[in-house]
């Protein structure tokens, strides 16, 4: 029999395996794969309609894996060898462990002066490669089969050569998911190139509270210029989301902040309060909140959220998420591992296990804090290195391979704790130490469920939701 895809579908191989098989379908790839037993995986190989194959002596797990995709429609079965495939149809392997998506700082530079500044933009320490090198880190990118990438800064809108690097971009078919912007620089025309090229980016953009977002952003005017470009991304169209960071001075704007971006159509508002990288480490000790601060802010605005109707996705730190228009909730800090978990094979982050950062320079780090550190300087360069490679060994994959049991390891008193399996370490870089460290528990995790807790939450939540149920 012969067997090959019908429909648009992906599957990435297996678990802990380094190199990915996917199937070709331009715009309609998937953002998260189906990941398969290693047996399955190979028996699925040779069902590319060219090969005459006997599912009898696939794997138990293969045989399923084929008969429901069979069933549902999604592989096509023949007697016969089955006509030329489609681009899309043809399996590819790339040398490279999977990832879905790159953030990427196409610049260290930046037009603003932020006080909270994770890369430390405003003193410019760090470089803007020239168009050649970003034209080198783009084919690698494609070359690993990741097909979106989100762009970042300092300002990634100050590259003249801005235009040149999405038609690069689109050219290696590669998608912009997100442009991260301060928006000063965001215009029409600006919209109009991403445009040209058949891209359709959605946009986050920074706003730090009404009235307040000129000082967090160190620049006059600042918050007029997010205020015309979310008027403008309205008008055309363009989704887009915000992003605040919480501190003393805003604390108590969030309650108008939310309902005023919701006016625009904003599609969701993300608080977090600032880490103390970067250029935050300069102001942190007068004016960031303590964790209890923290708490009573989005305590205070929960009823306030569901009162105004849910008006946009919210995201409260790991405290508190929830969606626009809907009353399930979540609550991030708080993970459900069983007791008696098997802590060697749960990832300490899970999210760089999808995504890379690339920082200004070129160098591959798990996440952008790591671009800060004081080990930023020891993550391998993608100008030096093959990006496959860089997945695959070396300090970047020993930081993205690290278990729980790792960290667990290093502090005992975690494995004794009877939070762990709500907790599972917290942020892998929350309280990095100075000279990198990453085996180091996130105190504002641990913070959480020591002194505030789930049930905390779930009291003003709930009731929330209940009072909204009953007008």
């Amino acid at each position: 029999m012969y067997y090959r895809l019908n429909e648009p579908w992906a599957f990435r191989g297996w678990k802990r395996v380094p190199h990915a098989i996917r199937a070709e379908y331009g715009d309609k790839a998937m953002e998260r794969p189906t990941f398969l037993p290693k047996e399955a995986f190979l028996d699925l190989l040779s069902c590319n309609g060219e090969e005459d194959v006997d599912p009898s002596s696939f794997s138990d797990e293969g045989r399923r894996c084929l008969e429901e995709m069979v069933s549902h429609g999604v592989v096509e079965e023949s007697p016969d060898p089955l006509p030329a495939l489609a681009s899309w149809q043809r399996y590819h392997i790339f040398p490279s462990r999977y990832l879905e998506s790159v953030h990427w700082s196409i610049t260290g530079k930046c037009n603003f002066r932020c006080r909270h500044c994770l890369v430390s933009a405003p003193d410019a320490h760090l470089p803007q490669l020239p168009f050649e090198d970003l034209l080198h880190i783009a084919e690698e990118i494609a070359r690993c089969g990741i097909k979106r990438v989100d762009i970042t800064g300092g300002e990634p809108l100050l590259r003249p050569d801005f235009e040149q690097l999405i038609e690069a971009l689109s050219r290696f078919g590669l998608r912009v998911g997100v442009v991260f912007t301060n928006a000063s620089l965001l215009n029409g025309s600006t919209l109009d190139l991403f445009e040209r090229y058949d891209q359709q980016p959605n946009f986050q953009l920074s706003f730090d509270g009404l009235g307040h977002h000129d000082w967090l952003r160190g620049v006059p005017g600042a918050e007029k210029q997010a205020d015309a470009a979310f008027r403008l991304l309205q008008e055309r169209h363009i989704p887009v989301s915000a992003a605040m960071c919480i501190h003393r001075e805003n604390k108590d704007c969030l309650r108008a902040t939310a309902n005023y971006l919701a006016s625009y159509d904003v599609m969701g508002l993300k608080l977090n309060a600032p880490q103390e990288f970067g250029e935050w480490k300069r102001y942190a000790d007068e004016y960031a909140l303590t964790d209890d601060e923290v708490w009573e802010v989005y305590r205070n605005y929960i009823p306030e959220y569901f009162a105004d109707g849910m008006p946009l996705d919210i995201e409260l730190d790991g405290f508190f998420s929830c969606k626009k228009g809907e009353t399930d909730y979540q609550i991030h800090y708080v993970h459900h591992a069983s007791a008696d978990a098997d802590w060697s094979k749960m990832p300490y982050c899970e999210s760089v296990r999808y995504n890379m950062h690339i920082g200004p320079g070129g160098r591959a780090y798990p996440c952008m804090a790591y671009s800060d550190s004081a080990i930023r300087d020891k993550f391998p360069s993608i100008l030096e290195q093959h990006l496959g490679d860089i997945t695959l060994q070396g300090m970047y994959y020993d930081a993205v391979e690290t278990k729980v049991a790792d960290l667990l390891a290093k502090n005992p008193e975690c494995a004794e704790c009877e939070h762990l399996p709500q907790c599972c370490g917290g942020c892998m870089v929350q309280d990095m130490t100075d000279d990198g460290d990453w085996l180091v528990p996130d105190q504002r995790c641990c913070y959480f469920h020591k002194h505030i807790g789930e049930r905390a939450v779930r009291d003003v939540a709930d009731a929330a939701i209940a009072k909204l149920k009953d007008q």
